[in-house]
């Protein structure tokens, strides 16, 4: 009880705190002229052809409106095994595609607001592999859709300067990015791999969408699809509300680490994909976090 007052009050208080500049989580590029079926074959081949891997594609919430494209690329994922663990939570880049209105919108998770965020004070080490591979990725979308041309941040009426993300929470009683969570502990790394990848062909409530190590590191990343009744079709519809979709905030991350395996609490991950919800609409998704840690928590048994 105690708890759920406290994340309560960090709610309300929280929208006064980061007024800052610079960085929205999302970019909108526009209408890509062509079905969301359509729009991923050619964005997957594209990327391929100049050097990303594409790790996965899926429906968040199962919704046939709704696409996302994992990617990375080597240069990536070779600076980030020179960081520290916790870097391996920015091993993916989400590419989203939605159908609304007759249009098929493509977005792109910001990686520089997502990297600072995630990276913290080690974000200058990789930022020039960051901005080459963000300007890659949208010189892509544009060059293989012409109509997509916007380039547009969204997703929060702040905008956030990167010491605001490298410090990021939601003030009083609220998590960091360091204070990520250990679901799971193995007596070795090749142990905890292996058993969320059984959890996670058996799984009812979860299914893989992408699954990416860090090259000379015991450090591997998961992206997860949530299902079921707690799962992600519970919680989009009450939390995704805007005009313009925040449909790449998903999949959730699951970090191995060595023999441990961590997710990122997630009253910091949905904090830092929703800025600008309510007091009223986080309430109605108390549960939430708690709900997506038991489901990740059951892949590491």
């Amino acid at each position: 009880m105690i708890n759920t007052f406290i994340f309560a009050i960090s709610l309300l208080t929280a929208s006064v705190v980061y007024a800052g500049e610079d960085l929205q989580p999302y970019l909108l590029f526009g209408d890509s002229g062509q079905t969301i079926e359509e729009t991923n074959e050619l964005l997957s081949v594209a990327l391929t052809e100049i050097g990303f891997e594409v790790l996965g594609q899926y429906a968040p919430a199962g919704s046939p409106e709704r696409s996302v494209i994992a990617v990375s690329h080597p240069e990536l994922l070779k600076t980030l095994s020179a960081l520290r663990a916790s870097a391996g939570f920015f091993s993916v880049i989400r590419i989203g595609v939605i159908t609304d209105n007759g249009q098929t919108l493509i977005s792109l998770q910001n990686p520089e607001y997502w990297g600072n965020a995630y990276l913290q004070d080690e974000y200058q080490k990789a930022e020039a592999v960051i901005e080459k591979i963000s300007s890659e990725i949208a010189n892509t979308i544009q060059t293989t859709f012409t109509s997509a041309n916007l380039r547009q941040g969204y997703g929060s009426t702040q905008e956030f300067t990167p010491e605001d993300l490298r410090g990021y929470h939601y003030m009083f009683g609220m998590p960091y990015f360091e204070d990520n969570v250990l679901i799971g502990e193995f007596s070795s790394h090749h142990e905890a791999v292996a058993a969320i990848e059984k959890n996670l062909q058996t799984s009812s409530t979860s299914s893989k969408v992408f699954s990416r190590d860090l090259p000379g590191k015991e450090i591997q990343l998961f992206g997860v699809a949530l299902k079921g009744e707690t799962g992600e079709a519970n919680f989009v519809p009450i939390i995704d509300i805007s005009s313009q979709k925040h449909v790449t905030f998903l999949p959730y991350e699951l970090l191995v680490t060595g023999k441990e395996v961590r997710m990122l609490h997630g009253r910091f991950r949905i904090a830092l994909s929703f800025p600008d919800l309510t007091m009223g609409t986080f309430t109605k998704i108390m549960s939430t976090p708690g709900e997506i840690e038991d489901l990740l928590n059951s892949l590491s048994k």
